[in-house]
């Protein structure tokens, strides 16, 4: 199986639970909508969505945009009926890989994505992707996390010597940006609190989460209820978001 179909599975195994345990992403959704409707010039007549996930976004952006027409996708069939539910008949729904948008037509006046771009293997080549089917005058708003995020989990297992199967999340800057793109980056940090490590490694799983980063190879279980056991009374866990805008 390859890892975008791994993802794609993680999130459609977890598709009934996400909303329970996606305070963060619902706040970081509703913050980058709120960037939208400040930031654009004029309500967008089309806009899209990468990532879609159960909706969080979506019904903000629907909520913002009442007009405009919303094409909605995401890589996991589950998480897409999921947000087919919330919005029914007011937008558009495709099953997509955002990382490679093929046969999505361009003019986007609005393309936006919370919290989904990180699992793209080419971030630069993505955005130059997406940015390409940005109508004149378009703009895409995106959150992604940051190299701060979950600095507490990467720091139990720097103090055991145990490698971390988190991902390396990018820099506010240098962020890398495509060749030929302007974007602007600002950070904030979000803490999320667990009642302990094995809480917050549920709280992962139950979002989607568990794809390690490439290479990584599990950790046997001893070593993993090391890791536990330090984080037994509990986790504070940052989340590093990045808001990104390109502008065309």
């Amino acid at each position: 199986m390859s890892r975008k179909s791994r993802i794609a599975t993680a999130f459609t195994r977890q598709a009934a639970a996400y909303d329970s345990v996606a305070a963060v992403q619902r706040e970081v959704a509703r913050r980058l909508a709120g960037r939208a409707a400040s930031r654009l010039p004029a309500p967008p007549a089309r806009i899209l969505e990468i990532g879609c996930g159960t909706g969080l976004l979506s019904a903000e952006l629907a909520t913002a945009f009442p007009e405009a027409r919303l094409l909605l996708t995401d890589i996991s069939p589950a998480m897409l009926e999921r947000c087919r539910a919330r919005l029914a008949a007011r937008a558009e729904y495709r099953v997509l890989d955002g990382e490679h948008p093929e046969g999505v037509e361009g003019g986007f006046d609005l393309i936006a994505s919370s919290l989904a771009i990180q699992w793209f293997t080419d971030l630069p080549g993505a955005l130059a992707r997406l940015s390409g089917l940005l109508a004149p005058g378009g703009r895409l708003f995106f959150a992604t996390l940051g190299a701060g995020s979950f600095a507490e989990w990467r720091a139990a297992h720097a103090a055991l010597g145990l490698p971390c199967g988190l991902h390396d999340y990018p820099e506010a800057g240098p962020f890398p940006w495509p060749p030929g793109v302007t974007g602007t980056i600002e950070e904030e940090f979000l803490t999320e609190h667990h009642a302990s490590g094995q809480a917050f490694a549920r709280a992962l799983k139950t979002l989607g989460a568990g794809e390690p980063a490439p290479g990584h190879r599990p950790l046997p279980s001893g070593a993993f209820r090391k890791v536990l056991h330090a984080l037994r009374s509990g986790v504070a866990a940052t989340y590093h978001v990045l808001y990104g805008e390109i502008h065309r």
